[in-house]
């Protein structure tokens, strides 16, 4: 296997966790462990990422969705329960229709299921600022559209502290071709014909990212798909973490006897 990933717990229901953009395991840290309690728990860097940090690759969505089967296959699972947020929730889609013998269910987290252009408006926004100011500086924007501005003194937020502690994680190269990897993604009419996929729509009311429409647009469009409906920014699984486990853990549970 080409990619290192980690394996956290030894339950016979395997839950694959995907992240979005950022590309970095770390992202479900608040989350690992309790899952791991019941279920077999995979994360993974992303090429480019972390502990992938040097391995070579073009970063498109077909690409980490491979990987995704990759690591599956590596790790000798048939199928998995795939949990995906932001970008992550777009390669989750992809697995579903790409590869729906490997997904027992599916959660949908602050994701979208058409690049349309008022994403489009915030990608390019991020893109030129990227270009003139550096990778460092494009993740303090991202910050600030991610943590909406009504909630900053909420101490679960720590905005301020995001801010200042954001360094390059990845290559400024790696992070355009990232950026670019979901434009033109829409399989909205694949969607409507997915049957039988138990599966879960989480957004947040003040996701600037991924905006509250796309949550419902996607739990529209999937059959018999659960939504529910938060605050905490775009990155609601860790600002209302809490919440969000509660959330996760209720649609495990349910989906576990199927």
């Amino acid at each position: 296997m080409t990619l290192h990933y980690n394996i956290q717990g030894s339950g016979a229901r395997t839950v694959l966790l995907v992240t979005g953009l950022g590309g970095h395991a770390n992202f479900w840290d608040a989350h690992r462990s309790y899952l791991a309690e019941k279920y077999t728990v995979i994360s993974f860097d992303q090429r480019g990422c972390g502990a992938n940090r040097d391995v070579e690759g073009v970063h498109t969505l077909r690409e980490i969705v491979s990987d995704a089967v990759g690591i599956l296959d590596d790790a000798q699972v048939t199928k998995a329960t795939v949990i995906g947020h932001s970008m992550g929730g777009v390669i989750t889609q992809c697995l579903v229709l790409d590869h729906r013998q490997r997904v027992e269910a599916a959660v949908f987290s602050g994701t979208f299921c058409a690049f349309d252009r008022y994403m489009e408006f915030i990608n390019n926004l991020r893109q030129r600022v990227l270009d003139t100011a550096g990778t460092e500086t494009c993740g303090q924007l991202s910050a600030i559209l991610a943590m909406p501005g009504g909630n900053v003194l909420d101490p679960s937020y720590d905005l301020m502290s995001r801010i200042k502690t954001i360094r390059q994680t990845m290559a400024d190269d790696v992070l355009a071709a990232r950026m670019k990897a979901p434009f033109n993604f829409d399989r909205r009419d694949e969607l409507r014909a997915i049957e039988g996929l138990p599966s879960l729509v989480v957004g947040a009311s003040d996701d600037m990212l991924a905006a509250e429409y796309q949550s419902r647009e996607i739990a529209s469009l999937v059959r018999g798909s659960q939504i529910e409906l938060i605050d905490g920014g775009h990155f609601f699984p860790n600002t209302r973490a809490a919440r969000y486990r509660e959330l996760i853990g209720s649609f495990l549970q349910s989906t576990d006897a199927l």
